[in-house]
């Protein structure tokens, strides 16, 4: 074990002593304050807009009365007829857009960088090292090979985690600096197919960032075997990326097959499971857990086996 820690040791001080790693961490920081400068925008267009959203109120309502609304305005408005009654019967205050565990929420979506960037570590970890010619080195050492790749994997999920912590710490700190120390009331207050769900925003919030983070891993863990196996970080980090891209869109497009619920990019978005509306229906979040679980051990598997049989002279 002693032996295990050294080598993810190393590994984190090779990652973190990159010039390219201290970008990502600006970029990040750079992302929150862009979002929180245009979530303060939206906010003060809204205490502008104040009186016009009034008089829009009473014309809703009044073409609710006349039966002149869209079956999706009539939701809209029975989810905020729904909201009201809630606060009022239970003494509790909304979650204000000025509030800081709002903006940290919001915030979650941002872990698409997150992604990206570990993409980009987790690519050329090994890669790196046949292009830079070092991997001779690695392997001459007394350590089995399945160890020297899992300290490498072991390493980019540890700095995963440090950038998930970090946009965690940036998006309270920006929230603060930008809604005056607001922390008020944090309730998280929604209508959920029907139903109130009334949770505490910071356990909301790690709902949020928790269930996003698991498909930080699977991509990571993806575009870790890619590089393993081809041994090119281009290559890993091209396919890694687009499959993030377009790997929703292409199962949206042929949701319609039942097959499709066991493709990988069908299971990876378990805050579907969060709002009751699973992109294919009959799916539950046990069923996604499971296909991950397999897709995350068929990764590491071929990684490992390619990297333990293969010739370090190829």
């Amino acid at each position: 074990m002693k032996q295990f820690k050294q080598l993810v040791h190393n590994e984190i001080m090779k990652i973190f002593r990159r010039t390219a790693t201290k970008i990502m961490f600006l970029l990040l920081l750079t992302v929150v304050i862009i979002s929180g400068l245009v979530f303060r925008f939206m906010i003060m267009d809204n205490t502008v807009d104040d009186a016009a959203a009034g008089e829009n109120g009473v014309s809703i309502n009044i073409a609710a009365e006349n039966d002149e609304l869209s079956p999706g305005e009539q939701r809209q408005l029975e989810e905020q007829l729904l909201l009201q009654q809630y606060y009022e019967a239970e003494g509790v205050e909304p979650l204000t857009a000025e509030h800081v565990w709002n903006f940290v929420i919001a915030n979650a979506d941002t872990l698409s960088f997150i992604t990206m960037f570990t993409v980009i570590i987790a690519a050329g970890i090994v890669a790196g090292e046949h292009t830079q010619g070092t991997i001779k080195l690695l392997l001459i050492r007394p350590v089995k090979r399945w160890k020297i790749l899992l300290s490498k994997w072991t390493a980019t999920m540890l700095f995963s985690f440090t950038m998930l912590i970090a946009l965690i710490a940036f998006s309270w700190i920006v929230g603060l600096l930008f809604f005056q120390f607001n922390i008020g009331p944090s309730r998280w207050i929604e209508v959920v197919q029907g139903e109130i769900r009334d949770w505490h925003a910071g356990y909301y919030a790690l709902i949020e960032y928790g269930l996003n983070f698991v498909s930080v891993i699977i991509m990571t863990t993806f575009a870790f075997m890619i590089g393993t196996v081809f041994r090119n970080t281009s290559l890993a980090i091209g396919l890694s990326l687009v499959a993030m891209f377009t790997g929703g869109q292409i199962v949206y497009l042929l949701s319609q097959y039942d097959w499709i619920k066991y493709v990988l990019f069908a299971n990876t978005n378990l805050i579907q499971y969060v709002y009751n509306n699973p992109m294919i229906e009959g799916m539950t979040m046990p069923f996604s857990i499971t296909m991950l679980s397999v897709y995350f051990a068929v990764f590491l598997a071929i990684a490992t086996i390619t990297f333990s049989k293969r010739d370090v002279a190829e």
